[in-house]
């Protein structure tokens, strides 16, 4: 197994002309909303849509990513039978789509910024009490030569409650052929093709505060923190030296407090020619920390 040449990659697309790749794209879409339509409706029964039975099932013969849901007796030594089944693509967009069941976008931190300079692939995804943690340094891609794990591959962890359940260290997972060009396609800005991890349904924070910042103002609700997917800080200045009526700005948070608008969006409004406002947006804090493995060096 070895990683796909761009040139390759470049050539072959260039086969296709733009109806072709309309006609690809709109049969990959109507695939991706039937999946995605049974998948919520079989969450929904508590059913998993992939092998069809209960999440709370679990057949040793059978392996299937509602393992990893640990609301059947999974144990972490039977892991490798789920990686060797299902590669890096499925595992991760199956627990994208699982982690947005519960908070859209909020409970998947794939966040570029808080990417180690290190890595190529870190992210951690959180449903319920479980996180996990999918962690490839450049190093790992390339392949440790002279060791065991010379190939292509990446390195998971699970939690549950906060403890342990599946180390970084206990598996070197080798990426499927498919996985190496779907990377490809995400790594080289060159190859006029995209990939996104389990589409729309997988949409996670790097997705979130990539929309408009001024889209986001205005389609958020004002939250303590806890339930919400942005985190706002919202700077006033004065026009005047006589500064800004302390009336003014109780105004506003009486408004935010009864209709649910966060304070950004209405600030223009109610400062006006007053003075100048400026919103910084982030990540909410209730957004995971994406889980470090030991033994590198941080950024």
């Amino acid at each position: 197994m070895s990683k796909p040449n761009i040139e390759d990659i470049i050539s072959f697309m260039s086969q296709f002309s733009e109806e072709d790749i309309k006609q690809i794209n709109d049969k990959e879409h109507e695939k991706y909303q039937d999946e995605y339509k049974r998948f919520i409706d079989a969450y929904d029964n508590g059913i998993c849509y992939l092998c069809g039975k209960p999440f709370k099932t679990i057949s040793t013969n059978n392996p299937c990513l509602h393992w990893l849901l640990r609301q059947c007796k999974f144990r972490a030594k039977d892991f490798h039978k789920i990686y060797k089944k299902y590669n890096y693509h499925q595992i991760v967009s199956f627990l994208r789509w699982i982690a947005n069941t519960e908070c859209f976008q909020r409970n998947i931190n794939d966040l570029q910024e808080e990417k180690r300079d290190n890595m190529l692939i870190e992210s951690t995804i959180k449903w319920k009490n479980i996180e996990w943690t999918f962690s490839c340094t450049h190093s790992d891609y390339a392949g440790h030569e002279g060791t065991q794990a010379s190939f292509p591959h990446y390195h998971f962890q699970m939690k549950i409650d906060g403890q342990i359940f599946i180390k970084f260290n206990s598996h070197h997972i080798r990426f499927s052929d498919e996985d190496l060009f779907n990377i490809s396609i995400t790594q080289d800005d060159s190859i006029p093709a995209s990939y996104s991890l389990g589409g729309a349904g997988g949409s996670g924070m790097q997705d979130a505060l990539s929309l408009d910042p001024d889209e986001i103002i205005d389609s958020s609700i004002a939250s303590d923190g806890s339930e919400g997917t942005y985190h706002f800080s919202t700077f006033i200045q004065a026009n005047s030296p006589e500064g800004i009526s302390g009336d003014v700005i109780q105004d506003m948070i009486d408004e935010s407090k009864r209709t649910g608008k966060t304070i950004a969006s209405l600030a223009d409004k109610y400062i006006g020619d007053l003075g100048t406002t400026k919103t910084i947006i982030a990540a909410a804090d209730s957004v995971p920390e994406i889980a470090e493995r030991k033994g590198r060096s941080k950024k």
